[in-house]
């Protein structure tokens, strides 16, 4: 099963940025697990998950009550897609293989060894790469 929470994380937090670029005295600067939820097409449930992640990380701030709701806790320029991945928690990108070794078998016995190398490189490109992504770079890719 593919993991949808970075791109329903992405989708949020492009949300909220968008509401923080056009906002005006007449619109509010937040929005609730509801209107989120059916922005990204998903279940409220989902985003209220995402909201805890993402608020613990500072990267949001939440209101309480009839009138609360979510909002950016830093300016869209501050905030990259790596520190949305991290605040997510998310596990390796690759991941090896737990089964027991074969003790006879060479490819086996080095596998462990070779997925865990392959798996660091592909996380360090892929943070690399997040990290050259500013939320404020996306918000300008809407139409």
């Amino acid at each position: 099963m593919v993991n949808r929470q970075f791109a329903n994380a992405v989708h949020v937090m492009t949300s909220l940025a968008l509401l923080k670029n056009k906002k005006t005295s007449d619109i509010s600067l937040q929005m609730n697990s509801e209107q989120l939820a059916a922005s990204a097409n998903t279940n409220a449930v989902v985003i209220r998950r995402l909201i805890c992640s993402l608020t613990h990380a500072g990267l949001i701030q939440t209101t309480r009550g009839k009138s609360g709701g979510v909002s950016l806790a830093k300016d869209p320029n501050d905030i990259t897609l790596n520190d949305i991945y991290v605040a997510l928690e998310l596990s390796e990108t690759i991941s090896h293989s737990d089964k027991p070794v074969h003790k006879d078998c060479p490819t086996s016995c080095s596998m462990h060894q070779m997925m865990t190398a392959i798996s660091e490189g592909a996380d360090r490109a892929l943070g690399k790469y997040l990290q050259s992504q500013k939320l404020s770079d996306l918000i300008k890719k809407i139409k």
